[in-house]
C-alpha cells in the first residue's frame, strides 16, 4: 500500500511541474496519446488543462496538501511530538537517619532528651543507658561537633563467642530485613556496612576484656533535614 501511495505522489508532482510550465512559460505539452493544452487555447485540453493565473497555488503549498490527503510525512511529525521527555525530575528530599525513631538531628543536648523520653536514662559523661533492640542495659552515645550526627550502641558484654555469633547475625538480619540491602562486608572482620541514602550503619563485634565481647552499632548520619518516625516492635529500633 505504501509503494503504491508513494508512486501516486510522485505522479502528482510530475504533473504539478508539467502544469507549473504550462501556466507560467506558456508552451504546448504534449504528451503521448495527443493529450495535452496549449497556453493560446481556452478550450479544455485534457487533464492538464490550465486554470487561471490567480487561482493558482505556489507549488509548496499544492505539495504540502497532497501529501496531507494520501498521509505522507506524518510519521515523522507524530514521532517528534510523542517523544518522551528528557526533563530530569527533581530529587526527592532525603528524610534523616532516625536511631530508635529519633532524627538525627539537631543538638547534642536536645537529641538527649529526646532519648529521655524514650525512656533511656542519663547516665553522665554524654551517655545513656536503656533497652534497645530486645537488648537491656545498652549504653547508648551521641557524639558530634555542635550538632549530633554520629550515634554509638555499646551491647552488653557477652562471656561465651557463640552467644556474641548468635546476637552478632540476629542483628544483621533484622537491619537486612528493615533497609533491603546486603552490608558490605571484608574477609576476616566483623564489620558489616549498611550504606544508606541518609546515612551509613555498621555493626561490628570488639573484645571488651580478655576472653569477653560485645556488639558496636554505630548510626551516622547525613547533615539533612529532620523527620520523626517512630516504632514500637525491637526491629523498629533498628
Amino acid at each position: 500500500m505504501k509503494k503504491i501511495l508513494r508512486l501516486l505522489f510522485v505522479l502528482v508532482i510530475v504533473f504539478l511541474l508539467v502544469r507549473l510550465c504550462t501556466s507560467q512559460m506558456g508552451s504546448v505539452i504534449k504528451l503521448p496519446g495527443g493529450m495535452g493544452g496549449s497556453s493560446s487555447s481556452s478550450e479544455s485540453g485534457g487533464w492538464l488543462s490550465p486554470k487561471d493565473n490567480g487561482s493558482d497555488k505556489d507549488l509548496k503549498d499544492i505539495v504540502s496538501e497532497i501529501e496531507n490527503e494520501l498521509g505522507i510525512g506524518k510519521d515523522k511529525k507524530e514521532t517528534t511530538s510523542t517523544a518522551p521527555s528528557t526533563t530530569v525530575p527533581s530529587a526527592t528530599p532525603t528524610t534523616p537517619l532516625t536511631f530508635k525513631g529519633i532524627p538525627i538531628t539537631g543538638t547534642l543536648s536536645a537529641f538527649g532528651d529526646e532519648l529521655v523520653k524514650a525512656g533511656f536514662r542519663n547516665s553522665g559523661s554524654g551517655s545513656y543507658v536503656g533497652d534497645f533492640a530486645g537488648y537491656s542495659g545498652c549504653k547508648v552515645t551521641p557524639t558530634g561537633y555542635n550538632s549530633v550526627q554520629e550515634v554509638r550502641v555499646d551491647f552488653p558484654v557477652i562471656t561465651d563467642w557463640n552467644a556474641l555469633e548468635k546476637s552478632y547475625d540476629n542483628l544483621q538480619a533484622s537491619l537486612t530485613q528493615k533497609y533491603g540491602i546486603e552490608p558490605k562486608t571484608t574477609p576476616g572482620s566483623n564489620l558489616a556496612v549498611y550504606d544508606l541514602p541518609n546515612g551509613r550503619i555498621s555493626l561490628d563485634a570488639d573484645v571488651k576484656e580478655q576472653a569477653t565481647w560485645h556488639v558496636i552499632l554505630k548510626y551516622t548520619a547525613s547533615l539533612i533535614g529532620s523527620t520523626s518516625t517512630s516504632g514500637r516492635n525491637p526491629i523498629d529500633d533498628l
